[in-house]
């Protein structure tokens, strides 16, 4: 005898029920797929804003540092300039005029003034050279015009080098003028080597 199985009817309310169920993922991944599809081109956008930024920052900067260091140098340069015509002045006066001890003291207190006030672009040893030109220069002129020699002195006023003949006979003298000039010689290099772009004299 064969068994009958009951029919099942299934209502159209349950079709569209089970219809909506299986069709829920492909529902719920296409809202995801919009928002990927804005969001990684707004993504992009922006990572190109922030490099554009930042390298636009950085070559701002290096050019800020660039006009700074500029501005620095030629300050320095002129610092050395006007020393340099400070110093030169002071040789000048100190071999064609009579300075007593109260009006050399004010000459160097002028100059270590200057110094002070440009300490900023001036190097140190350059300060100390400075000094200690002007001091031999000081004790060259005053041999020399202690001297008995018509041409030394002649020499010393007209800015001259000191004869060969008179510094065999005043040895100090000439060991004097020797050392001035080579202190001067120091300057001149180290001074040139700023005035020509160095920023440090060495």
């Amino acid at each position: 005898m064969c068994s009958v199985r009951p029919v099942t009817y299934v209502s159209g309310r349950s079709i569209q029920r089970l219809t909506a169920v299986a069709l829920l993922p492909f529902r719920t991944t296409a809202p995801v797929n919009d928002i990927l599809k804005n969001a990684v081109p707004a993504l992009i956008a922006l990572m190109g804003t922030g490099l554009a930024i930042l390298i636009g920052y950085r070559q701002w900067k290096r050019q800020q540092d660039t006009t700074r260091e500029g501005e620095f140098r030629s300050q320095k340069q002129q610092a050395y300039k006007e020393l340099w015509e400070k110093l030169e002045d002071v040789h000048v006066r100190l071999r064609t005029e009579v300075v007593g001890n109260d009006d050399f003291r004010s000459l160097i207190r002028d100059v270590n003034s200057y110094i002070l006030k440009r300490g900023l672009y001036l190097e140190k040893d350059d300060q100390r050279l400075a000094n200690q030109y002007l001091s031999r220069v000081r004790e060259f002129t005053n041999l020399a015009a202690a001297s008995d020699s018509a041409n030394a002195k002649q020499a010393i006023s007209d800015t001259a080098q000191i004869p060969s003949d008179v510094i065999r006979t005043v040895r100090e003298l000439g060991n004097i003028q020797t050392e001035v000039n080579q202190i001067r010689e120091e300057i001149l290099v180290r001074y040139r080597k700023v005035l020509i772009g160095d920023i440090t004299a060495k």
